[in-house]
């Protein structure tokens, strides 16, 4: 007799939806799952959890065919992770195949439009990187070009971080190109879990000149959208 093996379901976990109970059982995809009691403050030696009382737990996979995220595969070895907050999906953190970055980069430039606010690099590419900026003009056109500096040095100016803010989430893209890759991260989270500092990357800081990048995104501190005037 002839026994099968069940094939997991591919899950897309871009059609999480955050800000809502998480409705579907991830124990069996992740490569790890953590529970966290509490939020993470900077320290002088790194991290620390402090427990007010929140409940999180964080999803953890890499190299894993079954997940995806808006069809790109992630990748083997750095981590993506969903992360619920007080039973709330609050962050979904990505780090997509090289393969499927750019593609990727392209359909998430043209669902969430012009960002609002881009963080620009400046990379003089020596001749074995200048495929690095092609991929870099191919996959961002209109926000890639090439600069000089006063001695005509040439060199390319790219978005190294992209930042949206839409209704009640929040979502932060990362280039680190290299070696013809994108080296992409893609961070979506909700306001309330990235004030609530539940996740390392945005964790509370050690001194308020050192925030995380989306502050300016609020006014006077408040949980709504930047393009949203106060009632």
């Amino acid at each position: 007799m002839l026994t099968l093996a069940c094939k997991k379901e591919v899950i897309d976990i871009a059609q999480l939806a955050l800000d809502k109970p998480l409705d579907i059982d991830l124990n069996g995809y992740a490569s790890r799952v953590k529970n966290q009691n509490g939020h993470i403050e900077a320290a002088t030696d790194g991290f620390k959890t402090v427990d007010k009382g929140e409940k999180v737990v964080c999803y953890y996979f890499a190299g894993n065919k079954d997940i995806t995220f808006e069809k790109a595969k992630i990748d083997d070895v750095l981590e993506t992770k969903v992360i619920t907050y007080n039973g709330i999906v609050s962050f979904i953190g990505v780090h997509p195949d090289n393969r499927d970055a750019v593609s990727l980069l392209k359909y998430l430039l043209k669902t969430h439009s012009t960002p609002d606010s881009v963080s620009y690099d400046t990379t003089k590419f020596i001749d074995s990187e200048k495929e690095t900026a092609n991929v870099l003009k191919d996959a961002m056109p209109g926000l890639v070009k090439e600069v000089a500096d006063e001695f005509d040095n040439k060199s390319t100016q790219y978005p190294q971080q992209l930042f949206w803010s839409k209704n009640n989430i929040l979502t932060h893209i990362t280039l680190d190109p290299t070696n013809a890759h994108l080296n992409m991260s893609v961070k979506i989270i909700t306001k309330q879990a990235y004030m609530g500092h539940i996740v390392q990357e945005y964790a509370k800081p050690l001194f308020k000149e050192y925030d995380s990048p989306f502050a300016h995104l609020f006014k006077n501190n408040k949980l709504q959208d930047k393009n949203t005037e106060k009632q």
